[in-house]
């Protein structure tokens, strides 16, 4: 198993890989429990303390290893879609910058793109300022009316220097929060 996780899973380093180890180590722990058990067993206050132990120290360290996957992955999200349905028109369009999760869109009850966007598919990030800016003045001309960045893509905005002042000037800062910033695009004449 040591083998399948160094060699195998070399460079892949996910949890994932490290899961036939769980039975084989609960194994050992068990002969550990049962050989300390063995030498305890004439104290029953020993026992009974030394179970009472463990059986705690499992309950913290599943609390705390467990704890940060109950933590809501798409919170920011969900807030951002809310507020934009609430601010924006229902036949709104929203370009929403958010690593290809729909859920803006779902809670929004919006139509949109991902940014960047090619062929109404998410296309990862920009590789520039100037492939960011085409992109959104693309969209835009599709019919773009707002932009929404949420707290994990605030990073585009000092990344990408240019493309910040772009879009300083050429839409609308309506909403910030600590989780998005949502801005109102200028329309394009057609």
């Amino acid at each position: 198993m040591i083998l399948f996780v160094i060699i195998v899973g070399y460079g892949n380093r996910h949890r994932w890989y490290q899961l036939p180890l769980v039975p084989i180590t609960a194994a050992f722990g068990g002969v550990a429990c049962a050989f300390i058990g063995s030498k305890i067993a004439s104290s029953r206050v020993a026992a009974v303390t030394l179970s009472i132990l463990l059986a705690g120290s499992f309950t913290l360290l599943a609390y705390v290893f467990v704890q940060p996957l109950y933590e809501p992955s798409a919170a920011q999200l969900r807030d951002a879609g809310l507020e934009l349905n609430r601010i924006t028109a229902p036949d709104a369009l929203i370009v929403a910058a958010d690593t290809g999760d729909p859920t803006i869109f779902y809670y929004a009850e919006r139509k949109g793109w991902h940014f960047l966007e090619r062929d109404a598919i998410y296309a990862g990030n920009s590789s520039d300022s100037q492939q960011a800016i085409a992109d959104l003045e693309q969209l835009r001309r599709r019919g773009a009316t707002h932009l929404v960045f949420t707290a994990n893509t605030f990073w585009w905005l000092d990344y990408y220097p240019e493309f910040a002042q772009h879009l300083a000037e050429s839409a609308e800062l309506i909403e910030a929060t600590p989780e998005f910033r949502i801005y109102k695009l200028a329309t394009v004449t057609r």
